[in-house]
């Protein structure tokens, strides 16, 4: 009875535009690696001149690089990155800064993410990482955002999610019982407070999901994105904005992570939007909301000052076209709830 009342949930949630003419998986196969490729071309020239591993060029395109290897998708060079060791945040000094102050989540939030996506086992770089985001962890049990560059860092439920995600994957088994007091209080958080642009909603999603809440929450929040899709198949980051690549990606792989089948309609006109809106050097144009507070430099990639939030669209758009081109399996063989 439950699992009926799911799917009729979930029948009822359709998009005012449904897809047709599903595309094939070798043409979702060639949008994702079209879509990926001027990110692996102009990594190594991001790197050069910018001088580090940039969430925009580095740590979502090497995310969303991992994740169409996982699906069965050929892609080229992997994403240049500075190594760590380039980098003045040994272990040691986020063991400081757990203790003394300083340093940020939201970088880590990123590099995290790609590491877990890449399967990167942790190393002892990684556990002093998890100590200090434990002890960055506010009393309401959310983390803060970075809060100056909309919309990729700009939230806390951005933040949240990612660090629920992290302590998910890389949590230390002697600590499992703390891991999960956290992970449960961040959930709470993520319940507690009203999302009200489509990042939000997509990370509370996405918070939820990872956090292994249960069904009717997961469903609920859910809900709250699907309503906010367009007629053209696509989201907007703000409702005074048309759709773009980053929020539909965005929301398209959140729908994913909560398990909507791409079969969805919901999902199917997400996925008509991203391929109609793909350019044809494989990228997509989304214009930047953020202040240009940091020099500016050509990197490679297409669209001057958009280039960078382009970029990260790109990669949460190779992402959700990516989770299309099967259906979604869930862990252990499990069949999905939603049909």
């Amino acid at each position: 009875m439950r699992l009926a009342c799911t799917l009729l949930a979930f029948s009822l949630l359709g998009p005012a535009v449904v897809a047709s003419d599903d595309p094939s998986p070798a043409a979702l196969k060639a949008a994702v690696k079209k879509g990926l490729d001027l990110l692996e071309k102009t990594s190594p020239t991001f790197v050069k001149k910018g001088g580090c591993n940039s969430c925009h060029n580095q740590m979502l395109p090497a995310a969303a690089q991992a994740f169409a290897r996982g699906r069965g998708i050929a892609t080229g060079e992997t994403i240049a990155q500075l190594p760590p060791e380039a980098s003045e945040a040994t272990a040691e000094r986020y063991v400081e800064y757990s203790i003394g102050g300083g340093a940020g989540v939201t970088a880590l939030s990123f590099e995290l993410f790609a590491a877990a996506m890449d399967h990167k086992p942790a190393d002892a770089r990684i556990r002093a990482k998890l100590y200090f985001i434990k002890g960055m962890q506010q009393p309401e049990g959310h983390w803060v955002g970075g809060g100056s560059r909309p919309p990729l860092a700009f939230d806390d439920f951005t933040i949240t999610a990612y660090m629920i995600h992290a302590l998910r994957t890389y949590g230390a088994p002697s600590e499992a019982a703390d891991t999960k007091v956290r992970i449960e209080r961040a959930r709470s958080w993520l319940l507690n407070n009203t999302p009200d642009r489509t990042q939000e909603r997509a990370f509370q999603v996405l918070g939820l999901a990872w956090s292994h809440a249960d069904a009717a929450t997961i469903e609920g929040a859910v809900k709250s994105l699907q309503t906010s899709q367009r007629t053209d198949g696509g989201w907007s980051q703000l409702p005074a904005l048309e759709s773009d690549a980053y929020a539909t990606g965005l929301a398209l792989f959140a729908l994913h992570e909560a398990r909507i089948p791409a079969t969805h309609p919901t999902y199917r006109a997400g996925v008509k939007y991203l391929l109609s809106t793909q350019a044809a050097d494989g990228t997509w144009h989304v214009k930047t909301r953020a202040l240009p507070f940091q020099p500016y430099f050509e990197s490679g990639y297409p669209y001057g000052s958009d280039q960078w939030i382009s970029a990260a669209a790109a990669a949460y758009a190779t992402m959700a076209l990516s989770a299309a081109v099967e259906p979604a399996q869930l862990a252990g063989g499990a069949e999905s709830r939603f049909k």
